[in-house]
């Protein structure tokens, strides 16, 4: 068997929100059965020492991975904020381990593989049978530090990886992650699944195109030299006038040869230089396309995102449903944000899921291809039971 369970509290005081959390939790459970897993989402503000704490008396043989927020989504009250979320996995056949990988920022692809390495080591009955992993990030330099390496050098170059960077409020960029009762910041948590479970996924950057494609023809890592015979500076002002690249623009990134793309945003630039700074990594050679990030376009790529997601799945049963969705889109749709959470229900009536709102999303592009760092991207994760089980 295999199941899924979401707990979700917004009461302001941790005990209480523990307490209440662990309530859900215990009012579902099979009898006889603990839960294998957990991820946990949760507010910056709450004291997470007293959450890791709380669900290790609880469960002490759970594994669990787990971030700090700029908003939470789950199945018991849709959008929250300052929330409590904790989704877990019961089974008796999927095998769950998880693994932290410390010093992300100075030492991405050696963090990565820490990470992939002591989950992957932890399997005992379904070793060699790894289907996909779920990765929480610190967000300083997620799109650059090489983390991807690290976990691909372990498990492979196109194991399926999903996930977010960790995220707070106000911009804030001092993040948590946590792994069994430990609380880090400038890590890499990974919870890796093995055995007889499906998975499938959709992926949809919020990209309202505003020109053409153009070739990138002068990058270095992240930062943008030159677009087409234009200094990128200049090819973003020719659309964006003197506005806030960051807050209203985002560029697609079209792989040389293919119609996907994906999503950066542009935190940074330099006049003088001509260099526009993105969040992730792009290839000499890519197509990009300048766009926006409007409300209707952001509702749509959720859905298309959802729909993919469904549309792919090919085990027995859908058990659950993890989400990451941007904070940027968060913070585009202001209070209708919870429009997300209303999508989700409708797509998934009877499916409990979990997410949150992160400084970056990870995901591949298509089934076999490497996992890519994304931006302004809503990411759907459907996890169930393989015809194997």
């Amino acid at each position: 068997m295999f199941q899924a369970i979401v707990g979700q509290s917004e009461d302001p005081l941790t005990a209480e929100a523990v307490r209440e959390v662990i309530g859900q939790i215990r009012s579902e459970l099979p009898e006889g059965m603990k839960p294998q897993a957990g991820i946990v989402f949760c507010s910056i503000d709450l004291d997470h020492a007293e959450i890791l704490s709380r669900l290790h008396a609880e469960y002490p043989a759970m594994e669990v991975i787990g971030c700090t927020t700029d908003g939470e989504i789950a199945s018991k009250k849709g959008f929250t904020d300052d929330s409590l979320v904790l989704m877990v996995f019961v089974s008796d056949t999927v095998e769950i381990r998880a693994g932290v990988g410390k010093n992300a920022a100075s030492d991405g692809e050696g963090s990565g593989r820490e990470a992939a390495y002591v989950a992957h080591s932890r399997l005992q009955r379904q070793s060699g049978h790894e289907k996909f992993a779920i990765i929480l990030t610190d967000p300083f330099n997620a799109g650059v530090s090489a983390v991807d390496k690290g976990i691909q050098g372990v498990l492979g170059e196109a194991f399926p990886v999903f996930g977010g960077a960790a995220a707070a409020h106000s911009k804030q960029r001092k993040t948590f992650q946590f792994c069994q009762s430990e609380i880090f910041t400038d890590s890499v948590a990974m919870l890796l699944f093995a055995g007889p479970v499906a998975y499938s996924f959709g992926i949809k950057g919020g990209h309202s195109p505003l020109g053409a494609k153009e070739p990138v023809t002068q990058v270095t890592d992240n930062v943008l030299y030159r677009i087409g015979e234009q200094r990128a500076f200049d090819y973003f002002r020719r659309y964006v006038g003197e506005y806030d690249l960051f807050m209203n623009y985002c560029l697609a990134v079209f792989p040389a040869g293919d119609d996907r793309y994906y999503v950066r945003s542009a935190p940074a630039s330099d006049p003088e230089r001509g260099s526009v700074t993105l969040n992730g990594k792009v290839a000499e050679g890519s197509m990009v396309q300048i766009g926006m990030a409007d409300k209707a376009t952001l509702i749509e790529s959720c859905q298309t995102s959802l729909r993919q997601a469904q549309d792919s799945f090919a085990g027995k049963n859908v058990v659950a449903a993890l989400l990451f969705s941007c904070a940027g889109r968060k913070m585009s749709m202001g209070v209708q944000i919870s429009k997300e959470a209303q999508e989700v229900q409708a797509h998934l009536p009877n499916t409990p899921f979990a997410g949150f709102y992160c400084y970056g999303e990870f995901g591949p592009l298509q089934h076999g291809d490497p996992y890519l760092f994304h931006g302004t991207t809503f990411v759907t994760v459907l996890i169930g039971e393989s015809e194997e089980a």
